[in-house]
């Protein structure tokens, strides 16, 4: 199972994002300082890339857990629906899972009822694997190396090359780019425009959510 199987496409394009943006807020501190010495340069990217490496294994070890929390409570509404005196048991804890996805339009009543309904299908359904430690290894793996290797991208250029100056800009480009790919990958509209628009938004958002972290001294 891929880091998508576990906590679903849209947090595991986010990670991307996250290193993007704080790599970004390290080095946009070259910015003031173009003629800066090299290993100032230096230590301002390996600070940037140690803090996304953090970063990926914190986010990683929360997954992990959250997922752990989620295969249990799905276990015990199994186990609930099961059971003819437990059934009723079941359907707060259904709705505890489902009553924030787009089942909100539904109203309450036929809620309820489809939830019944639910119960009923689960009653025969057997009970999920629980967690294991390689399916936790798997997620924080997958977090670690998604933020660390978008931040690795953005910090590349200022081990590569010599000028400070040039080597932002370029950083700053791959950066773009980056967030532009993940924004384009998870555009739930096929179309090339819709996705092409979303991957902009995303990179402009990124942005600027690394521009508000820098004024606020992030």
């Amino acid at each position: 199972m891929t880091l998508v199987d576990y906590i679903g496409r849209y947090w595991a394009g986010a990670e991307i994002i996250y290193g993007v943006i704080i790599a970004m807020t390290f080095t946009s501190v070259l910015r003031e300082t173009p003629g800066v010495l090299d290993v100032v340069m230096y230590r301002v990217a390996l600070t940037a890339l140690f803090c996304c490496i953090a970063w990926g294994i914190a986010d990683g070890l929360f997954y992990s857990w959250e997922r752990g929390y989620i295969v249990r409570q799905e276990n015990r509404i199994i186990q609930l629906s099961k059971s003819a005196e437990q059934t009723e048991s079941a359907i707060p804890l259904i709705g505890e899972q489902l009553d924030d996805t787009i089942l909100r339009t539904i109203p309450p009543e036929e809620r309820r009822t489809l939830y019944q309904k639910l119960a009923e299908y689960l009653s025969r359904v057997d009970v999920l694997e629980k967690m294991t430690t390689r399916d936790s290894f798997a997620i924080i793996g997958g977090t670690f190396l998604r933020s660390a290797g978008a931040g690795l991208v953005v910090v590349a250029p200022f081990f590569l090359m010599d000028e400070a100056g040039a080597a932002l800009w370029v950083s700053n480009l791959l950066g773009i780019l980056l967030l532009f790919g993940v924004g384009y990958t998870r555009s739930l509209d096929k179309r090339p425009l819709a996705r092409i628009t979303y991957g902009f938004g995303t990179s402009l958002l990124g942005f600027i959510i690394a521009g508000i972290t820098v004024v606020l001294g992030g």
